[in-house]
């Protein structure tokens, strides 16, 4: 295929929800294809539900950072000890194992009654706000980061200056140099957690930064790696809920008859969340994870050289009419198959529980606090911040 005949990334979603035509077009002719990406660079897309979850699975594909992905901007964050992207192997498996407790059904159901009063806290904050008000600043951006704070074991007051600073990685990412503004958060970022476990060792507690000291004293891993896996679950947990709350409320009001249901019956809300992770995940709709195979690799009857780069994408595999039905139907009663706004394989993301939590209470009560809450500007005004992977608004204004 020619340079200029080559689907050309991104493909940016209609209303920056809604799955792009010619994403759903080029699915529509295969599960794999062979795409130009932003740098500029060849490369494949995978789209198919199957042959995702075949490239996640398998050893033969090497992660994103390792080496770091031209597709990707470069990153601080890749390749910093303990960042659990880009380790592999027995690595991987070991650092997984340290942070896993942290993140499993039993400590996040404890956090239950704390995230609904977080959320109700919030609720009743935006509520005294002047109409119209940024959902953003008074909800989606302070929940999670104050989540994570209860989960991690740092105060509550601290979780505004933490989640600048994550914003500050995420959204400056594509900078380099070691002066740049990403390196400069990260390296702050580090020192204020180095800090934190610092005081862990006079008050430790039920909480990550315990787990990571105990972890280091027990030599299962560095003073370093401690410090990078607690920064990246802080990153990691913060920036995708964000997005994800407001990608899911966007769906709601585009959907009124859905959001109806929901309220109508607060038994859908598992479903309903689903179906949003499902449907509107955070994002531009066509990113997803980068692989990279060792060897000549054939993925769906397509020949694919060593080293290449190949893009899982993960929100096109839940348009796979192979595994959902009527699949760009947004239905918040949808009987559950699972999707992949998690990934899968070694990488799915640990904290999955954490933030399904997060996404139930918040989807489960707001309907109920604000009846009438809508956008206060057309779909179309809101600002994607397309330079964070993660995606999201620069503001969410509201009115009830």
């Amino acid at each position: 295929m020619s340079k200029q005949t080559l689907p050309t990334l991104p493909m940016w979603r209609v209303d920056h929800i809604e799955p792009s035509p010619e994403m759903l077009a080029l699915r529509a002719n295969g599960p794999i294809h062979r795409v130009r990406f932003p740098s500029g660079d060849e490369g494949w897309w995978v789209t198919g539900y199957d042959e995702a979850k075949a490239v996640l699975s398998d050893a033969a594909f090497r992660p994103s950072g390792m080496p770091p992905a031209a597709f990707n901007p470069a990153t601080v964050i890749l390749g910093s000890p303990g960042w659990l992207g880009s380790h592999e192997g027995s690595e991987h498996a070991r650092l997984r194992t340290i942070v896993a407790p942290a993140f499993s059904s039993g400590r996040v159901k404890l956090l239950a009654q704390q995230v609904e009063a977080i959320a109700a806290r919030l609720f009743e904050t935006l509520a005294a706000q002047p109409q119209p008000a940024d959902l953003r600043q008074h909800l989606s951006f302070p929940l999670p980061a104050m989540v994570i704070s209860a989960l991690m074991g740092v105060p509550y007051e601290d979780h505004a200056f933490f989640a600048g600073l994550s914003d500050e990685v995420m959204t400056h990412q594509h900078e380099s140099g070691p002066r740049s503004a990403a390196r400069l958060a990260w390296e702050e970022l580090r020192a204020y957690i180095c800090g934190k476990m610092r005081d862990k060792r006079q008050d430790p507690g039920d909480n990550l930064l315990t787990d990571l000291l105990a972890a280091v004293d027990q030599g299962k891993a560095t003073e370093e790696e401690a410090i990078g896996l607690a920064a990246g679950m802080l990153v990691a947990g913060h920036e995708t809920t964000v997005a994800q709350i407001e990608f899911g409320l966007l769906a709601m009001f585009r959907h009124p008859q859905q959001r109806e249901r929901l309220i109508g019956d607060p038994s859908l809300v598992d479903k309903a969340v689903e179906e949003i992770l499902r449907m509107y995940p955070p994002g531009a709709g066509w990113d997803g994870i980068m692989r990279y195979p060792r060897t000549d690799v054939t993925i769906a009857g397509m020949d694919i050289p060593a080293e290449s780069k190949v893009l899982v994408g993960l929100p096109a595999t839940s348009f796979d009419p192979r595994h959902f039905g009527d699949p760009e139907i947004f239905d918040v009663g949808r009987e559950e198959k699972p999707h992949l706004a998690f990934s899968y394989g070694p990488h799915y993301c640990i904290g999955v529980e954490l933030a399904k939590l997060e996404l139930r209470v918040v989807f489960g009560s707001i309907f109920q606090r604000f009846p009438a809450l809508r956008l206060a500007v057309a779909p179309e005004e809101l600002k994607l911040r397309k330079e964070i992977i993660t995606g999201g608004f620069e503001a969410f204004p509201v009115l009830w």
